[in-house]
């Protein structure tokens, strides 16, 4: 029996092609402009809307409550990395929020408020 001479070399090649790495980033919702710097000049019971919406601009929600409104800012952000094989696969993904929450009364005056960031971990 004759052996053809590049096909063993043809299907390690064509293996090879059929693995490799994969990274991963997504990045959505509103820029984040709720650090403390900025949230410092926000005061409950003084502060209005329209202060808000000058300083942080256009949430990711509002949300209308009984006697209350509440805007809402998101912003989602997720890192991974994969690895592919002809069998075997593999994906990991880190997802991070960064969240402010604003309470208004019927007046439009800030009642309370709450944010969180937070920093991805590296490793």
């Amino acid at each position: 029996m004759r052996k053809l001479p590049g096909v063993g070399l043809a299907a390690c090649l064509l293996a090879a092609t059929l693995v490799g790495c994969a990274q991963y980033e997504n990045k959505r919702g509103v820029e984040v402009t709720w650090q403390d710097t900025v949230t410092s000049h926000l005061i409950p019971g003084k502060s209005t809307r329209k202060e808000v919406l000058r300083l942080l601009g256009p949430p990711s929600q509002v949300i209308a409550l009984e006697e209350e409104t509440v805007l809402y800012y998101l912003f989602e952000r997720s890192e991974g990395n994969g690895l592919i094989l002809i069998l075997y696969n593999r994906m990991q993904i880190d997802t991070h929020y960064e969240r402010a929450i604003l309470f208004f009364d019927e007046n439009d005056i800030l009642t309370d408020f709450a944010t969180k960031t937070d920093e991805p971990t590296q490793g």
